[in-house]
């Protein structure tokens, strides 16, 4: 079991100062009484490259991606089964770091825009390099401002998610088989678009499909200013921590020091239970800018 917390790091409806992940690390399984802690010094929570790839033209000839117009970072934290979630992991590094710039047309072939592409998708650059011409009007780097935003990287998290898990379908798995696959997920992204940073949950649920089979879904959303995302006991523990959260924005304190504080203090309380669920060492983080840093760490 995890517990991992994220919030937005504000003390003001209307100022933005980052986003803030705590969390536990504890690796658990199954035990005669609950659940038990195998390893400690898990990481849950991750910075994760964003890469996105600029076109460049020999002439009016698509030629290859080999530069950079953008990057930055994100984070996601993760609760649940740590196979799926390094499977999950690997997917959105994958595409993170491989997305590209490309144009599309509509359905009739006209109202072109500019588009940001995973590089697994169908790129009319590369299929029709060497062949089709562009306008040396085109690709021009300030067209590109505000391309890039939160909403196009949360989509991409989204979609890796769902394409990680979609082998699950193929083995026509049983729901207990599912159900240990469960792992839920925050990304915390900062918008160069708006310039605010955002922050997006994703969780699994089962749902049956239309031959009667079980299939894994994900159900994405986005936590609002004044919301806590709880991970993992969220059940035992989101509505102290939202309180808490609450509290601190009513004070007008910043509420990441004092969700650290409620992680050690659940910790302790599930240890004094005789329970493994969540265990020390635990940390704290504040995500700003697309720079993810440790604020405090607690040994076991």
């Amino acid at each position: 079991m995890t517990l991992v917390i994220a919030g937005h790091n504000s003390n003001a409806p209307l100022k933005d100062s980052g986003l803030f992940v705590a969390g536990d690390s504890a690796i658990t399984a199954p035990g005669s009484n609950g659940k038990k802690t195998l390893l400690g010094g898990f990481r849950k929570s991750y910075e994760v490259p964003i890469k996105v790839w600029q076109p460049y033209f020999n002439g009016p000839y698509f030629h290859a991606y080999n530069k950079t117009y953008y990057e930055s970072s994100c984070f996601i934290a993760i609760a649940g089964s740590t196979l799926t979630a390094q499977h999950v992991l690997n997917t959105i590094y994958e595409h993170l770091t491989k997305l590209r710039i490309s144009y599309e047309y509509d359905q009739y072939g006209s109202n072109g825009k500019y588009s940001i592409i995973r590089h697994c998708q169908r790129n009319i650059l590369e299929s029709g390099q060497g062949v089709d011409q562009w306008d040396d009007e085109l690709f021009i780097e300030r067209d590109y401002d505000g391309l890039v935003s939160a909403d196009v990287i949360a989509k991409q998290i989204e979609y890796s998610i769902r394409e990680s898990l979609r082998s699950a379908k193929e083995y026509k798995l049983d729901e207990n088989s599912l159900r240990g696959m469960f792992t839920e997920f925050a990304a915390g992204i900062y918008c160069p678009k708006d310039k605010l940073h955002r922050l997006f949950t994703y969780r699994m649920k089962l749902e049956i499909s239309d031959e009667g089979l079980y299939e894994l879904k994900i159900d994405a959303n986005e936590v609002p200013k004044g919301n806590v995302a709880v991970l993992g006991m969220r059940k035992q523990f989101e509505e102290r921590a939202q309180s808490i959260l609450s509290e601190c924005i009513s004070k007008g304190d910043s509420p990441a020091e004092r969700i650290f504080e409620f992680i050690n203090e659940a910790i302790d309380e599930v240890r004094s239970s005789g329970g493994g669920e969540i265990d020390r060492p635990s940390y704290l983080k504040n995500f700003e800018g697309g720079i993810l840093e440790k604020l405090a760490f607690k040994p076991r």
